[in-house]
């Protein structure tokens, strides 16, 4: 840090003495490095201090003092513009990212109504073709019929559960909320695994943030039963003023969550997938786990002010 800030202080005395274009260029490859080495526009802000504080003192009279603050408000925001790039492009990923989702859930939407409706509409066919040629047969083949009947029920609850996990109607019905509790309950019957939901929330939101929601806690009990092996998961939702929270914290086997992200196979990409999400709406997730230790997932999310007032939590 001592030499990058020597660095700065010498070009920005070289532009306040009249060094140019050539000066200035300097600056944006110094804000170029202090991006590659993650410097943040804090202690961007207080090396130009000081390095200011310096050009002051060695300024001789009023008149070279206003030149030279003139100066060192140019070569600061020509040292922050790779800066103001990286946003923007950070923004326009953001966006991209936001669109992308819109699109699968979507494209989700389509393929679980298609399942409930066609798939459905197609069995019930099925089921009264199989009756008409079941009345013809003698009674040995009518139990084997009974048998074929009996899987294609097995069948159609099937693609009805998926077709619901899939996209829910209770999602885009009646919000985040009752879904995951539909979500939850399906999923402790099947797993036989204790879900316990604690949520002080009501209203409704934008349907991106709770279709969002809805898929983080989908991914998280999904990861809960098949690798993390957990007894008890318990799903927290509540309010702190302008900020939603919600907790999913499972006491299976955990992991070593600084290698989350570097790690390949599924759950790596989940806890990606996840990550992106919140990010795309503006939130933030904190992944905190240990091996033996369980897992929590920390979801906060910055509420509009009308969309705030609509979640107020119940007494």
């Amino acid at each position: 840090m001592a030499g990058f800030e020597e660095q700065y202080r010498s070009c920005l005395h070289e532009y306040a003495a009249g060094g140019g274009e050539l000066a200035l260029g300097r600056a944006y490859e110094l804000g170029r490095r202090a991006l590659a080495e993650q410097k943040s526009l804090v202690d961007m802000a207080s090396l130009h201090h000081q390095a200011v504080l310096d050009l002051v003192r060695r300024t001789e009279n009023e008149k070279h003092l206003e030149q030279a603050l003139r100066a060192s408000a140019e070569f600061l925001a020509e040292c922050l513009s790779p800066y103001e790039m990286a946003h923007r492009g950070f923004q326009d990923a953001v966006k991209a990212l936001r669109q992308l989702n819109e699109t699968l859930e979507e494209e989700i939407k389509r393929i679980a109504y298609a399942v409930h409706d066609e798939a459905g509409q197609l069995l019930v066919a099925v089921h009264l073709a199989l009756a008409e040629v079941a009345l013809e047969l003698p009674e040995p083949q009518q139990a084997q019929f009974a048998r074929i009947k009996e899987m294609l029920n097995q069948v159609e609850k099937h693609l009805r559960r998926y077709s619901h996990e899939l996209r829910p109607t209770i999602l885009d019905d009646l919000g985040w909320i009752p879904a995951i509790r539909f979500l939850a309950e399906g999923i402790s019957k099947r797993a036989d695994l204790p879900i316990y939901i604690d949520a002080t929330v009501s209203g409704r939101l934008p349907n991106t943030i709770e279709t969002t929601l809805y898929r983080i806690v989908q991914e998280a009990l999904t990861n809960a039963v098949k690798h993390a092996k957990a007894s008890n998961v318990r799903i927290r939702a509540w309010r702190e003023e302008l900020v939603l929270c919600c907790s999913i914290r499972d006491d299976g086997g955990g992991f070593d969550s600084s290698q989350a992200h570097a790690a390949p196979g599924r759950k790596g990409l989940g806890l990606i997938a996840m990550q992106e999400r919140v990010s795309a709406i503006g939130g933030t997730l904190h992944i905190e786990s240990r091996p033996g230790m369980g897992t929590e997932l920390s979801i906060r999310l910055p509420l509009e002010a009308d969309h705030a007032s609509s979640n107020r939590t119940r007494g």
